[in-house]
């Protein structure tokens, strides 16, 4: 029997100048959707499930204190990563400053394979990582974030020249999405680009405590995916 796997290990080769360049880190635009379920309870008060989807964008405004739904043309939602795979964050990107105004989530953990297809290249050019993230109080009384969790997994095309993550024009490391259950996410307003480029996707579940209208909700996310874009910065 053939078994299908999503884990592939490859050596990575160190060069003199690795630790400068390691220490970098590099940030792409992050389309994102997911499923949420909220505490309801019916007209007899009693539990109920309440099932709502959500965007990129409404963790955009919740992090800036601002509505759900308020429209966004310079900021969205960005995932940062280190050269050397120690850690990756979630953040709001202002595309007209190009700056980071906040981090949504930070890696408390991070694991990763990564994969080699050319012997005579200084680092490996692809990799698959696994990493909770702890998501930060942000935003407002009114609207924000107010904690939670999130363990996402993914892959990224890493430069074999110097190991930093890398967007590329053609996506040529799809062949395992549907078994490691990277998806791609639901398209948004903000994606816009006229050569859309991909340096990978990812899934996440976990849990999101949302403050809307001063109430604040603890949502469970079963279903979460994210693709990773063009880069931003640097």
């Amino acid at each position: 029997m053939k078994i299908k796997t999503c884990l592939v290990i490859g050596a990575m080769i160190l060069t003199a100048s690795a630790p400068a360049i390691l220490a970098q880190t590099r940030t792409f635009r992050t389309p994102t959707s997911m499923v949420g379920v909220m505490q309801d309870t019916d007209l007899a008060g009693k539990p109920t499930y309440d099932f709502e989807g959500f965007i990129g964008r409404e963790l955009v405004n919740l992090a800036l204190g601002t509505a759900l739904g308020t429209p966004r043309s310079n900021e969205v939602l960005a995932i940062e990563f280190t050269c050397d795979s120690s850690s990756a964050d979630l953040v709001v990107f202002d595309r007209a400053g190009s700056s980071n105004l906040a981090t949504i989530a930070t890696s408390s953990s991070i694991d990763v394979v990564q994969q080699q297809d050319n012997d005579s290249a200084a680092f490996p050019n692809r990799e698959r990582f696994v990493t909770r993230m702890d998501v930060a109080a942000l935003g407002a009384s009114s609207n924000g974030l107010a904690g939670g969790f999130l363990t996402v997994a993914g892959r990224i095309f890493l430069n074999p020249t110097n190991g930093c993550p890398r967007a590329l024009l053609v996506d040529t490391d799809h062949r395992q999405d549907k078994v490691c259950g990277d998806l791609p996410a639901v398209k948004d307003a903000e994606e816009k680009d006229r050569f859309r480029q991909i340096a990978g996707r990812g899934h996440f579940i976990g849990v999101i405590d949302m403050v809307t209208g001063g109430v604040t909700n603890t949502v469970l996310v079963p279903d979460g995916h994210l693709s990773i874009n063009r880069l931003l910065a640097p």
